[in-house]
Parts: structure tokens; sequence; C-alpha cells
């Protein structure tokens, strides 16, 4: 069994990837606040948050998740994280708990009435005039190059999945400040940044593995809802494999970034 590396280097990475993704809500952010980090993950996000704030704990519903996190954070030494498993519709903490909220690539995936009642939690546990900061995907923004018609296949069998459900789902970044303002918060800021699968070799290999794996795991679902054939399939691996063999092939994945006060 191949062990898990711990080493300097996959921790420094970890605390800059987890440090990318929150950068746009730390100015935000005191020493003296308390912050919740809904569907937290690994707690990589959450770690990197922890230096900038008095206290931070991040929830899951996964508890493979929790523990995860909880390794790291006992690797990097951080005596002011704490990760409980929960769900995110129900969690708990007290009213006005927290000063700060997190969600990083949670919310648009929701349905209405999860989006609905996590929202209204999320407000719960806040503070009077606390903060609320997301950051969500929006398929509009997304960069490629090259434009191999197997990925574009593959971007456009994910687009496919979730506006079954909801048509306006994957563009749900772009939205989150009317959305955040009909669940009782006011926009204070917005912006947006990218997530880079190309920076190297491995990146990029990286890339094509979570693309792999999603359209395998994706696949027979969207066979028995016709909503793609089983060519298709084949046909979006095979670009996505094109693409990995191309030294200078880019995918950068747009992230929309909102940061709103509870009312």
């Amino acid at each position: 069994m191949r062990q898990r590396r711990h080493d300097g280097s996959v921790v420094e990475f970890q605390k800059k990837r987890g440090g990318e993704a929150a950068a746009f809500f730390l100015p935000f952010l005191a020493p003296d606040m308390a912050l919740l980090d809904v569907g937290c993950g690994p707690g990589t996000i959450t770690s990197a948050i922890a230096g900038s704030v008095g206290k931070a704990i991040g929830v899951d519903i996964e508890p493979h998740a929790t523990a995860a996190a909880n390794q790291l954070a006992g690797i990097l030494g951080l005596t002011n994280v704490a990760f409980v498993e929960a769900d995110m519709i129900a969690l708990p903490f007290g009213d006005a708990t927290f000063d700060a909220v997190f969600f990083h690539a949670v919310l648009y995936h929701q349905s209405r009435t999860t989006l609905t009642r996590t929202l209204a939690e999320a407000r719960r546990v806040l503070k009077p005039g606390g903060l609320l900061g997301t950051r969500d995907a929006d398929v509009g923004g997304n960069i490629l190059y090259p434009e191999f018609e197997g990925v574009h296949l593959a971007l456009d069998l994910w687009q496919r999945w979730y506006e079954h459900g909801d048509p306006a789902a994957l563009r749900f970044g772009r939205r989150q400040g009317c959305i955040l303002r009909a669940h009782g918060f006011t926009p204070i800021w917005v912006g947006a940044s990218y997530v880079n699968h190309s920076a190297d070799a491995e990146a990029r290999q990286e890339a094509v593995a979570d693309a792999r794996r999603s359209l395998l795991g994706l696949g027979p679902q969207l066979v028995n809802q016709a909503l793609a054939t089983e060519a298709e399939i084949q046909a979006a691996l095979a670009g996505w494999e094109a693409w990995g063999r191309d030294p200078d092939a880019v995918y950068f994945r747009c992230r929309c970034e909102c940061v709103a006060r509870k009312d």
C-alpha cells in the first residue's frame, strides 16, 4: 500500500492552494474573529485561513474529510483550528456564534431547497453584521487551449448533467450577489480568479486524471438518463488524453467570488 506523504513540499503546496482559494476573503478578516468554513473537505482552506483569525472551525458531512483535516492541522501545528462532522443544513452551533462564514465550491451544485436551507443556517450562526464569503464556479469564464473537440465535448457533458436539474447551475458564480441578497445578505465586494490546471506537466496530468475519474464516474448516469452516449464518453476521454500530451496546453477554470454582510 502506498503511504501518504506529508513532507515539507506537500504541506507547503496544500497551504498555498488553500491560501489562493481564500485570498479574496482575507482582507475582510481580523485576528479577533471566529470563522466557520462550511464544506471544508480535507481542511486545506480552513488551515490557510486560520492565520488570519482567532479561531477557525471547518465542518463537512464526510467523516473521512474531517479526519484528514484534523491530521493536516496537527502536522501544521495549528492550535486555533477544529473540524466537526456536520450537515450544512443543520449546523451544530448556536445563533450568532461566528463573525464570518466561508463557502468554497459548495453552493453551486445544491438544489434550490438545499441552498435556501444552507444560507438560512449560515445567516443564523452569523453575528449581526457578520461576513459571508463565497467562491464558486462559472463555466462561462473558463479558458482552454488547444481547443480539442473531445475536451469541449467533455465540458459539454458536465454541463448537460448539471443543467438537466437546473439550467442556471453552471453560471451560478456570476449570480452569487443577487442570490445572497435574496437570502438576507448585502453584497459588499465581488470579483473573480482562476484555478490553474496547467501550471506544469504534473498539473496537466493531474487535470487529466481528475477528468478521467469524473467522466468514468458520471458516464453511466449520463447514459442512463439519455444525456449522452457511450461513444461520447469515450471521445471525451480521448480528448483529455490528447490535451494532456500537449506541453503548451492550458486550462484555467473560473471562480467567481463574493463577500456579503448579514443584514
